[in-house]
């Protein structure tokens, strides 16, 4: 009789199904890992979540049912079709669907886990969402023919028996027949299901509930990731062990000397002497840690929010903050900390300036996610189907299940990072119920998370801040920004009445920096750019789109030959805004010479750089304040120097929406707000910009309700599906058709993650690009379509545009 698998095999290579691929052994595997994961970080991630200490037993029965109840309905005819390398097999249910109705409408099975009637309801709603694809939109495909499932299989009874065992059930039911469902039987059980889900959703009312059922979820997906995993690479049984994997890679973490570490190499570093001059057990003599930076550090509260104007030394207050977080928390879990950053762009320069240099072992820093104990070649393989959307043909499914693999892989590197340095959607991913955040949530719940530039969040990606800072009240949270509207000020404090808040120094935040002029002319805009040349200058010019950019960047390079000129935006190849971005840095920072640089948003948070005339197209307010930031940034009390222009330039006129990619009224606020700063007749300070910002702020009230109702990790309930991290914008992410032609790194034949984030950048959505092939869901801009301009010797160009 053929064994059950729950993983299909290279039978080349194996003539029987080797462990990691039998149905019963990857049961087995995903409830050690529950097991596991309720052990180490069970405690800390029910405290983080703000509930009981008392219910640790019931979390980790719970989880354990849930996990050996995942795979129950993998034991059916069409998904054992399906792995046995039959490509394309349309199945009639999901597996996980299979297992619910097995779990909950089978009669016999209903009866033998009667004793576990109290944590049945979580455990298998977590378990029937595993894949993130039940909900209403869950139906049996049609024109498929009836499945078996394989209730009286010896290994059907030998995965109930076990799991009896193992949840002190008792022996299992055993059935003499298999049980066939057609299409009409498959709806009408999902209906009754559906029925009866929708009843018990009375029973979520309270948060704490709420918030163990989507515990329960995360942590049942990541112990499947663990088991696929380490099963994998070891193949045979005897060879590995998942609770020694998750002891071993969750028991990794910072001691506060480490953190310490980071801290005084930053220092060091920012004293320009020779790194053989330096002694990093301590602070360089003249460094001064500021009284700001102090009280960020010394916060006791569960959630700080700094707000300091730019280059006010929020990211070195962060390091002290997760420094003092650490002692305190050493005895209770292993420290880890999360910094996260809006941009791709502001992740790879933070990691460089903190992480990079700073001495740590490079085993226990992350920016790329790409260490792990297993690589690609060694996760389980599943078949395509599993990962891929409905209604999917086979090549979107390969590429999906490829992608899949990849997530995997970056997550489970994260268990074993102890600084983790990435994007913001890495953790607020987590409402969306997005699979690398889900994957992450074992390494997640053990850490303080940073979320810097938290005013550049849409409102999309602020409401699952919202969210997810009221339901873990205990896990530590700092929050930074330059500025911060009054209504998501408010609506901060609204979910965490607790919250601390720290403003930033007064004496820089009241340090005279700026004179604004507005309304400028072009014959303004370059006297002035002459002068400032003149006097061996920094200028820096932002425009409000790249194609403009890229217009006043050809002007400028006509007008002053001489000296360097450079254009910085998102239409670069990663690997060549990687040059690009370090190239400007050095030049602004080489004293003595001239030097222009046009860019469009990017340099609101991407670019730290201290400029002595400031050019810009006027934008929405926290954009400016963060534009403003870049002029005479390295002002202090001590070195205060003459304030600086900023020359804000009016909407131009063009055809179209000329407030693209921004609103009319936001704009039109903006102007309300240069106004009012211009009217203070004075030179202008960090401390005026808030003000005034706040002066105008909306008074509506952030809508909370709208935000619980997208963080679909919580508001789901039964249902799980994928939501959306980020509102819609106005560009989409390709890669060169002649790049994807030439790439020589490639698994399973198609570019790896490293060189797919290499090659990618981004262009202005337009519809034609969706009928672009794609490659692990980036599209192929062809070559008649998309001109890319940039010069491979000397790093000139101006990247990408449409033909």
């Amino acid at each position: 009789m053929k064994r059950l698998l729950a993983k299909s095999y290279d039978r080349k290579i194996h003539n029987q199904p080797p462990d990691y691929a039998l149905l019963i052994q990857h049961s087995r595997d995903v409830a050690a890992a529950c097991k596991a994961l309720a052990k180490v970080t069970g405690s800390v991630a029910l405290f983080n979540a703000g509930l009981e200490a008392e219910i640790l037993h019931r979390f980790g029965k719970t989880l354990l049912l849930n996990g050996w109840s995942q795979d129950l309905g993998k034991g059916n005819s069409h998904f054992q079709s399906m792995v046995t390398n039959q490509t394309g097999f349309i199945q009639l249910l999901r597996h996980e669907v299979i297992s619910g109705l097995l779990l909950f409408l089978n009669e016999p099975l209903q009866d033998w886990q009667e004793p576990l009637k109290d944590i049945k309801l979580i455990a298998l709603w977590g378990a029937m969402g595993h894949h993130r694809k039940f909900d209403y939109q869950t139906h049996p495909n049609a024109m498929v023919p009836p499945l078996t499932v394989h209730l009286a299989h010896p290994d059907f009874n030998a995965i109930l028996t076990e799991m009896g065992q193992d949840l002190e059930l008792g022996d299992p039911p055993k059935f003499e027949q298999d049980w066939k469902i057609e299409h009409n039987l498959a709806q009408d059980l999902l209906d009754e299901l559906f029925e009866n889900f929708e009843k018990s959703e009375a029973n979520f009312n309270n948060e704490k509930e709420r918030r163990l059922l989507a515990l329960i979820k995360a942590y049942g997906i990541a112990a499947d990731v663990a088991a696929s995993a380490v099963a994998r690479k070891g193949e045979s049984a005897k060879n590995y062990s998942l609770a020694q994997f998750v002891t071993n890679d969750l028991s990794i973490g910072f001691a506060p000397e480490e953190l310490k570490t980071i801290v005084h190499t930053w220092a060091w570093k920012s004293t320009k002497r020779h790194p053989q001059e330096w002694d990093i057990s301590k602070l360089p003599p003249s460094f001064i840690i500021r009284e700001f930076q102090n009280q960020v550090a010394a916060s006791e509260s569960y959630i700080t929010l700094a707000v300091a104007g730019c280059g006010s030394g929020k990211s070195l207050a962060a390091y002290l903050w997760a420094q003092n977080w650490c002692d305190k928390l050493s005895g209770n879990t292993n420290f880890r900390l999360f910094f996260c950053l809006p941009t791709t762009g502001t992740t790879t320069e933070h990691f460089k300036d903190y992480a990079l240099e700073s001495g740590i072992p490079a085993e226990l820093i992350s920016l790329t996610h790409s260490r792990s104990s297993v690589d690609l070649e060694t996760m389980a393989a599943t078949a395509d189907q599993e990962e891929a959307t409905e209604g999917a043909n086979t090549t979107e499914a390969a590429r999906e299940a490829l992608k899949a693999e990849q997530d995997k892989i970056d997550a489970l590197a994260l268990w074993s990072t102890a600084l983790v340095v990435t994007t913001t959607d890495t953790v607020l991913g987590l409402m969306a119920n997005a699979r690398r955040s889900i994957y992450s949530i074992p390494a997640i719940m053990q850490s303080a998370i940073v979320f810097d530039e938290i005013h550049a969040f849409d409102d999309l990606l602020f409401g699952h801040l919202l969210v997810f800072i009221k339901n873990f009240p205990k896990l530590p949270v700092l929050l930074m920004t330059a500025s911060l509207p009054e209504a998501r000020l408010r609506a901060i404090q609204k979910v965490r009445p607790d919250m601390h808040l720290v403003p930033g120094d007064e004496k820089l935040e009241q340090l005279p920096r700026y004179y604004l002029q507005y309304p400028v002319n072009n014959e303004d805009i370059w006297d002035e750019v002459t002068k400032c040349i003149a006097k061996n200058g920094k200028v820096l010019w932002v425009r409000n789109r790249v194609d403009w950019a890229n217009e006043i960047y050809d002007e400028v390079r006509d007008r002053f030959r001489n000296i360097s000129v450079n254009v910085y935006h998102a239409r670069f190849r990663y690997k060549d805004r990687s040059i690009r971005h370090r190239r400007v840095i050095d030049e602004f920072k080489n004293e003595g010479k001239p030097v222009i640089l046009v860019a469009n948003q990017v340099a609101e948070m991407s670019l730290d750089l201290s400029a002595d005339l400031l050019i810009t197209d006027i934008a929405p307010i926290p954009g400016l304040i963060q534009r403003l930031g870049r002029l005479n940034r390295r002002a202090t009390p001590e070195k205060p120097g003459e304030p600086k222009k900023a020359l804000i330039c009016p909407q131009p006129k063009v055809k179209g929406d000329a407030a693209k990619p921004y609103k009319k009224d936001e704009l039109e606020t903006a102007e309300g707000w240069i106004n009012r700063l211009i009217a203070l007749n004075k030179p202008l300070h960090q401390k005026d910009l808030a003000d005034e910002f706040s002066a105008l702020s909306d008074d509506r009230e952030f809508d909370y309700a709208k935000a619980e109702k997208e963080a679909c990790f919580f508001s789901g309930l039964w249902k799980t599906r994928v939501g959306m991290t980020r509102s819609e914008g106005y560009t989409i992410s390709v890669i060169l058709e002649k790049d994807y032609e030439q790439c020589d790194d490639k698994q399973y034949g198609e570019p790896t993650a490293k060189w797919l984030r290499k090659h990618e950048f981004t262009i202005p959505f337009k519809s034609e690009a969706l009928k672009w092939k794609q490659v692990s869901g980036i599209r192929i801009a062809p070559d008649e379509a998309v001109l890319y301009d940039y010069d491979e010797i000397t790093h000139e160009g101006k990247g990408a545009a449409w033909r």
